[in-house]
């Protein structure tokens, strides 16, 4: 069973489409914001602040290089992510037998 309060929260993560494209954009590599912010065309003020609410969330990391920092994906969090998305569109054994009927 899917916790809803959790996937309550992921969704309010994910409801903006900066946060969106910005995890899409990590999927690739490891980025610092500059990289990110002329990759995106967002601001750069954004951008911190998209990855700021996933830094505190658990789906960004980041990592300090001489006067850059970059940022990655937390893979453990977004595969957990993933699988809890995934339950909540599974169908039930109710439906699988159902559709095994038909």
């Amino acid at each position: 069973m899917v916790n809803t309060k959790n996937l309550v929260k992921i969704f309010k993560l994910f409801s903006v489409e900066a946060r969106i494209r910005i995890v899409q954009a990590l999927k690739r590599r490891a980025m610092c914001v500059t990289e990110m912010t002329s990759q995106l065309g967002i601001s750069q003020e954004a951008t911190s602040q998209h990855l700021r609410v996933l830094r505190d969330a658990g789906i960004v990391w980041f990592q300090k290089r001489g006067f850059h920092v970059y940022y990655s994906l937390d893979k453990h969090n977004m595969a957990f992510i993933h699988k809890t998305i995934s339950a909540l569109f599974e169908p039930s054994n109710k439906q699988r037998k159902f559709r095994k009927a038909i």
